[in-house]
């Protein structure tokens, strides 16, 4: 079963402040990754329950799985040391 993917709006914002390269990879790790299977990432816990986080080199992609759409929906993407301001 392939899950559709989902963005925020604020997400484009984030991406656009990544570097091009980057933000390819981080396009391609969502594109193959997180169709097939988004259950195989780190469930995240305190107030970011019910999150995942899937990580690209030194940065993050936060996302909630929605079952009964089949769909991942990515809600911020950020570098390491700022991803859980």
């Amino acid at each position: 079963m392939n899950y559709r993917i989902e963005y925020i709006e604020e997400v484009f914002f984030q991406l656009s402040k990544i570097p091009k390269n980057i933000r390819n990879a981080i396009m391609r790790a969502i594109d193959e990754r997180l169709t097939t299977d988004p259950f195989r990432f780190k469930p995240l816990g305190h107030n970011l329950k019910r999150f995942y986080r899937m990580r690209v080199g030194d940065y993050r992609v936060i996302y909630r799985i929605r079952n009964k759409e089949v769909e991942v929906l990515i809600v911020k993407i950020d570098s390491r040391g700022e991803i859980y301001d």
